[in-house]
């Protein structure tokens, strides 16, 4: 039942994104563009359908609610007291044999990864954690042997490099981390847009981390004068993604009941 909530939650968090549906409306409004009955309605789409695609690929505008999500975490801020872990939760990856490492890990594994081994450097003593599957095309590959890989390159040392192979998205990293690790001091890395998502379901399996967001993509405002981007729509379909994630989470009520012990 789980594998075909997973299925059913990622086919829906494609389909329910800015482009999709912009798509799938335009397709709308053509078939009601055809009749004379319903001309009227097939411009009234039309025009709803290019109020969405610029209010989500105008930076102005897609920043004020993108701000909203990200700025409910402030940055990590070194503690008194090193901590255990830090744990760097999952993007995505493709192996290819042909390229470097760094070509096949995502832009946001990357940054989440960097900014994972700037706090490792903070707590002398810490260990890196690492989280991940092999994605639904079944890679050869880890996503987390791939992270580490890059880490010690880096140079992390091995010893000090955790990996978790399996879990397929936040709630599993959440529990899986919480089964290993629920009386140590952890430090949570992930896009600062999915980090409201992340620490609400690592408080529901018992774990308070310690935030730290990165791969902000909201700016400060410098005015009105811009056009429409393709990045800002890429911005405002990961915002919509987090949001539908937050809705899942009151829908489907996955998560277990953990109880922590020292």
């Amino acid at each position: 039942m789980d594998h075909y909530l997973f299925l059913l939650k990622n086919i829906l968090g494609d389909l329910l994104m800015p482009v999709p549906i912009t798509l799938l409306l335009l397709l709308w409004a053509v078939l009601l563009l055809l009749r004379r009955k319903t001309r009227w309605l097939g411009i009234v789409v039309t025009f709803s359908v290019t109020a969405l695609l610029f209010v989500a690929s105008y930076s102005p505008l897609s920043n004020q609610f993108i701000s909203t999500l990200e700025n409910r975490t402030p940055r990590y801020q070194a503690q008194e007291i090193p901590t255990d872990y830090i744990a760097v939760l999952g993007a995505w990856h493709q192996s290819v044999d042909s390229q470097p490492v760094t070509s096949e890990l995502s832009p946001t594994a990357i940054v989440r990864l960097t900014e994972g081994i700037r706090i490792y450097h903070l707590n002398p003593g810490s260990k890196l954690i690492f989280t991940g599957f092999r994605g639904i095309i079944k890679d050869p590959v880890f996503y987390p042997e791939k992270l580490r890989e890059l880490a010690v390159a880096l140079g992390v040392p091995e010893q000090d490099i955790i990996v978790l192979n399996g879990p397929r998205d936040t709630i599993e990293e959440a529990e899986i981390i919480a089964d290993n690790f629920s009386s140590n001091s952890l430090v949570l890395v992930t896009s600062a847009l999915h980090m409201p998502r992340a620490l609400l379901l690592f408080h529901q399996v018992g774990l308070n981390p310690i935030p730290a967001p990165t791969e902000h993509l909201s700016k400060p405002f410098k005015g009105w004068w811009t056009f429409p981007s393709a990045e800002t729509l890429a911005h405002t379909e990961y915002w919509a993604h987090e949001q539908l994630g937050l809705l899942w989470i009151k829908l489907t009520k996955q998560v277990r009941t953990y109880s922590t012990s020292d």
